[in-house]
C-alpha cells in the first residue's frame, strides 16, 4: 500500500496537468471518446495522475465507452498511487462492493462448448487485460478512504463515518463515526451533515438530540443532499425534533421524491392520495407511487395494487390491479401472494386459474397467513389446482383453525367426524366446533345443532339444537333456516309445528336453497299443512329444479306431465324426467324409461327406455334389501 507521503508528493502531478491531459479533454468534449482514451493512457503511463482519473471515471460512469467497473477501477488505482485524492475516494467506493464486467461474461459464456479452456483464457487474458471481477474487500476500501479523508475529501470522511457505524472494512465505533461525520461537515461534506444528523437523531455515542438531528439535517438539504429532506419531512410529520407540521413534512417529502428517492415517492404519493399535507390529487398520487413502485418499494406496490382494485376515482381495474398484486406476491409479500391466489381463483384479474391460485395460497400460507391456509387446505381436500390430498388439507386446516379462522374449524371438525386422514374422534371435532361458534361462527352453530339432533355426541338436545339452528338462520346462514323447516315439519320426533316449518323454509326457499325450494313446494303442492297452492307450489319447484335437485325436478316433471297446476307439457315433463334420472332418482328412471319406451314428450327409444326401467327396478330392490 501507498503511504500518505505519496499522495502529497503525487499531488503536484495531477495539479499541473500536462499535455496529453488537455488534448485528452479537447477530444473527450469533441465526443472522441476513443482518442480521449488514447492521450490519457499515454499521459498516464508518463505519470500523470489526473489522465487515469479521467479515464477511470470514464469507464465508471459509461461516459463514451462501455461501462466497464473493473477497468474503472485499474486505471482509479493508478490514479491513486500517482497522488489523486478523489481517486482514493472512488476506488474506495467500488472496493465496497463486487463487480463483474457482464460483457466479459456474457462472451465466456458464448465461448463455452466451442473453444478448450486453455483457449478461452487466453482470449479473455487478451480483451480483458485487467481482469473482468472483483471481489469486495471492505479492510482495502477503508485504507484507501482514509488516504483521502486524511488530505481532506470530505465525502471520504462521511462515508467513513459510515462505514464506522456499521462496522463494515473497520471497528464499529460510534465516537470515530462522529470524528468523521464532523470533519466531513467542517469540510462542506452534505453527506457528513447528514451522517450527524443521524448520530444524533438515533443517539449512536451520544445522547439522542432529535433538535440538534434536525439541525444537521436542514444544513444537508440546504445543500441538496435528497435523504436529508427524506429525513425532514418525517421529523415534521413525527414531530420529534420540530414542531409537528404536515405540510412541511408534504413539501420536503416533494422535494426528495421530485430527486427520485423511493421512499419519498411513496410517502408524497400517499399525501396526495389521502389529502393529508399535500393536496388531494390522484393522477399526481398514482404518478409517485408508479415511480416508487416500479423503484421496488413494495409498500407503494401494494398500495397501487389496493388503488386500482378499489377503482380510487374511477371504475376498478382489475388487470392492473393483478399486475401490482403479482409484482408484490413476487417479491414475497404474503397479503399481495393471497390476493393473486384470490384473483387467479375467481378470474376477476385476467385468466381464471386454479393450478395458479393454488400456487400462490400456498406461498401466502407457507408465510403465516391464516386465510391463505384455509384456502390451499380447501383446494387440497377437493383436488382444486392440486392433486387431492385429505393429509396436506389436514394439514393446513389445523394451521388455520389454530389461528382462528372459523371457516378451518370447522373443516377440521368434518374431517374428525368422518375420520378421514386423521382418526375418527368426535370429541375433537366437538372441540373445534365450540371454539368456532365461541367465535360466533354461525355455520359452526348450524352444525353443531344438527349433530345435536342427530345424537352424534352420544346425547340428543332438541332444544340446544334449536336454539344453536335459529342462532345460525338469524344470522343468514341459510342451510341453518331449512334444518329449521325440518325440524318444525316433525322430522325430528318432534311435535310438527306447520306454521313454523313453512315460515322456515320460505326463510331458507328466498335465500336460494334449493332443499328447502323443493321442501316448501312439495308441502303446497300436496297440502301437508293446510290448502294446497299449485301455483306457488310450481314456481317453488322450478326454483329448485333449476338448481340440480333430483327430487323437485321429478315432482316438477308430474306436474307438467298430468297438467297439475301447469299447463300440460309432455316435453317439459320428459325433459325433467331425464335430468332427475341421470342424478339418480329412482322413480324417475322408471318414468323416463316409460317416456322413452312410449315415445312421449320425446323420440322414442325402446332400448334405451327398458334400460331406465330396469335399472329403477334393480335400485329399488337393492334400497329394499338394505
Amino acid at each position: 500500500m501507498f503511504s500518505i507521503l505519496k499522495v502529497y508528493r503525487g499531488a503536484r502531478r495531477w495539479v499541473a496537468p500536462r499535455g496529453g491531459l488537455k488534448r485528452g479533454q479537447k477530444a473527450k468534449d469533441a465526443g472522441r471518446a476513443l482518442e480521449a482514451a488514447r492521450e490519457w493512457k499515454a499521459a498516464t503511463a508518463a505519470g500523470n495522475a489526473e489522465s487515469a482519473f479521467r479515464l477511470g471515471l470514464m469507464f465508471l460512469n459509461g461516459d463514451g465507452v462501455q461501462r466497464m467497473n473493473v477497468e474503472a477501477k485499474y486505471w482509479l488505482e493508478k490514479a491513486a498511487k500517482l497522488g489523486h485524492v478523489g481517486a482514493c475516494y472512488e476506488v474506495g467506493r467500488l472496493l465496497l462492493g463486487r463487480a463483474a464486467d457482464g460483457g466479459a461474461l456474457k462472451w465466456i459464456k458464448a465461448s463455452e462448448g466451442r473453444l478448450s479452456e486453455a483457449a478461452v483464457a487466453a482470449n479473455v487474458n487478451a480483451l480483458f487485460p485487467h481482469g473482468y471481477i472483483y471481489e469486495s474487500n471492505p479492510i482495502e476500501a477503508v485504507r484507501f478512504l482514509k488516504v483521502a479523508a486524511d488530505i481532506g475529501h470530505g465525502e471520504a470522511n462521511a462515508l467513513l463515518a459510515l462505514l464506522s457505524i456499521e462496522g463494515r472494512g473497520c471497528r464499529k465505533d460510534f465516537e470515530t463515526a462522529r470524528v468523521y461525520a464532523e470533519k466531513a461537515a467542517d469540510q462542506g461534506s452534505p453527506e457528513g451533515m447528514f451522517r450527524l444528523g443521524d448520530i444524533y437523531f438515533q443517539g449512536l455515542g451520544v445522547e439522542p438530540n432529535r433538535e440538534l438531528a434536525a439541525d444537521w439535517y436542514e444544513k444537508a438539504a440546504e445543500k441538496g443532499y435528497v435523504n436529508a429532506k427524506l429525513a425532514l419531512g418525517a421529523i415534521y410529520e413525527a414531530g420529534q425534533g420540530r414542531r409537528k407540521d404536515i405540510f412541511l413534512a408534504g413539501r420536503y417529502f416533494t422535494e426528495a421524491a421530485e430527486n427520485g428517492n423511493t421512499q419519498a415517492l411513496y410517502k408524497a404519493g400517499m399525501m396526495h392520495l389521502s389529502g393529508e399535507g399535500l393536496p388531494r390529487n390522484l393522477p399526481r398520487a398514482e404518478t409517485f407511487l408508479r415511480r416508487a413502485g416500479k423503484a421496488g418499494d413494495p409498500r407503494a406496490v401494494l398500495t397501487l395494487a389496493e388503488f386500482y382494485s378499489r377503482g380510487q376515482g374511477s371504475e376498478p381495474n382489475l388487470r392492473e390491479a393483478e399486475t401490482w398484486y403479482l409484482k408484490a406476491a413476487e417479491s414475497g409479500n404474503a397479503q399481495a401472494q393471497f390476493i393473486a391466489g384470490r384473483l387467479a381463483a375467481t378470474g376477476d384479474g385476467s385468466v381464471q386459474s386454479l393450478p395458479e391460485a393454488a400456487k400462490w395460497f400456498l406461498r401466502a400460507a407457507e408465510k403465516g397467513h391464516p386465510i391463505a391456509a384455509h384456502n390451499i387446505g380447501s383446494f387440497y381436500a377437493n383436488g382444486q389446482g392440486v392433486a387431492r390430498d385429505p393429509a396436506q388439507a389436514l394439514r393446513w386446516f389445523l394451521v388455520a383453525a389454530n389461528a382462528d379462522v372459523t371457516q378451518a374449524q370447522v373443516r377440521l371438525a368434518r374431517l374428525y367426524l368422518e375420520g378421514e386422514a386423521c382418526p375418527k374422534d368426535d370429541e375433537a371435532a366437538r372441540n373445534w366446533l365450540e371454539r368456532a361458534i365461541a367465535r360466533g361462527d354461525a355455520e359452526a352453530k348450524a352444525m353443531m345443532g344438527s349433530l345435536y339432533l342427530s345424537g352424534v355426541f352420544g346425547m340428543r338436545n332438541n332444544d340446544k339444537a334449536v336454539i344453536l339452528l335459529k342462532e345460525a338462520a338469524e344470522s343468514g346462514f341459510s342451510a341453518a333456516a331449512t334444518q329449521l323447516g325440518h325440524v318444525y315439519a316433525g322430522r325430528y320426533d318432534l311435535a310438527p309445528s306447520p306454521e313454523d316449518a313453512i315460515r322456515w323454509y320460505r326463510t331458507a326457499a328466498e335465500a336460494g336453497q334449493s332443499e328447502a325450494q323443493y321442501w316448501l313446494g312439495s308441502i303446497l303442492r300436496h297440502g301437508a299443512f293446510g290448502p294446497t297452492n299449485l301455483a306457488d307450489a310450481a314456481i317453488w319447484l322450478t326454483r329448485a329444479a333449476e338448481q340440480g335437485h333430483a327430487a323437485a325436478q321429478f315432482e316438477l316433471g308430474v306436474m307438467y306431465c298430468t297438467g297439475e297446476g301447469v299447463e300440460k307439457n309432455l316435453s317439459m315433463g320428459a325433459r325433467l324426467y331425464g335430468a332427475a334420472a341421470n342424478s339418480g332418482h329412482v322413480n324417475a328412471m322408471h318414468n323416463w324409461g316409460v317416456m322413452l319406451l312410449k315415445g312421449m314428450g320425446v323420440d322414442k327409444d325402446e332400448a334405451t327406455g327398458m334400460a331406465f326401467v330396469e335399472k329403477a327396478g334393480l335400485v329399488a330392490a337393492a334400497a329394499g334389501n338394505r
